[in-house]
């Protein structure tokens, strides 16, 4: 057993939306993301995500609505819904989804929609 140094780790994040696998615990993955900029809109059929906002604002847009998390507060993205983030500065967010979970998620364009 190790430990795990999240604010080396988040230290360490130099490209925005490509997470890092941190550890799994019982098939739950712990990632840690930087987020600056847009990310594209998305969903995932199959897993729900829990975001926890470990440092900087980030903004979540939902189609009928916008949540914005400061640092310490999170939110849980149920499995399905059309979503998408974004940060104007560097933002590091703790992703808590299941191991299987395609980090990118389903572009609605790819699923003939639009939001």
């Amino acid at each position: 057993m190790q430990k795990i140094n999240f604010k080396a780790k988040g230290n360490d994040l130099r490209d925005a939306f490509h997470p890092i696998h941190l550890t799994e615990v019982d098939g739950t993955a712990l990632r840690l993301v930087l987020i600056q900029g847009e990310y594209h809109w998305h969903l995932h059929p199959e897993e729900d995500e829990l975001f926890i906002v470990v440092q900087g604002t980030l903004t979540v847009e939902f189609p009928d609505h916008t949540v914005q998390l400061q640092e310490w507060e999170g939110i849980r993205i149920p499995k399905g819904t059309p979503h998408r983030t974004k940060a104007e500065d560097q933002t590091v967010v703790l992703i808590i989804e299941p191991v299987q979970t395609d980090t990118r998620g389903v572009r609605i364009e790819d699923l003939g929609g639009g939001v």
